[in-house]
């Protein structure tokens, strides 16, 4: 499997891997099975209760989010709000990565993009497929004090 074989040099193996998808065929992903603890969103459902259906691809990023790694797919909406709420949290929490932009989130396809959330670009056109670290850097700081550090 190309996705298994795409990720596993960042995955623990035997660990935890959720999977945010709207594949209804679960069997696409027994590969991951083999050597990982999978879960997806549909095992918790009974859990759901009183929540709307539309909003599970919400609570999919919200949770693919906190993950140590992420990998989702260059032109993707959801990889890239994973990627921005991945930076807000970074940024927030001082954690790896939040003084450059940087974090443990990779690409699936196409493979020339596969760490480009390793390395601070700046915005440049065209930007609706991947979040930019200017969406979470100095966040909370004010005007001033960003250009006071220049």
């Amino acid at each position: 499997n190309k996705l298994l074989e795409k990720s596993r040099d960042k995955l623990e193996e035997g660990g935890v891997l959720y999977i945010a998808t709207d594949e209804h065929d679960k069997n696409f992903f027994q590969p991951f099975r083999e050597h990982y603890d999978v879960v997806f969103l549909d095992d918790y459902k009974e859990l759901l209760t009183g929540i709307n259906g539309n909003y599970y691809g919400m609570l999919d990023q919200l949770i693919a989010s906190k993950g140590r790694v992420f990998f989702g797919t260059w032109w993707s909406t959801l990889s890239g709000y994973v990627n921005r709420m991945r930076g807000y949290y970074i940024a927030k929490h001082k954690l790896e990565g939040y003084e450059d932009g940087t974090m443990e989130s990779y690409y699936f396809f196409p493979d020339e993009r596969k760490e480009q959330m390793k390395k601070y670009y700046p915005v440049k056109k065209p930007i609706y497929m991947r979040e930019f670290p200017t969406s979470w850097l100095d966040i909370d700081k004010g005007i001033e004090e960003i250009h006071q550090q220049q």
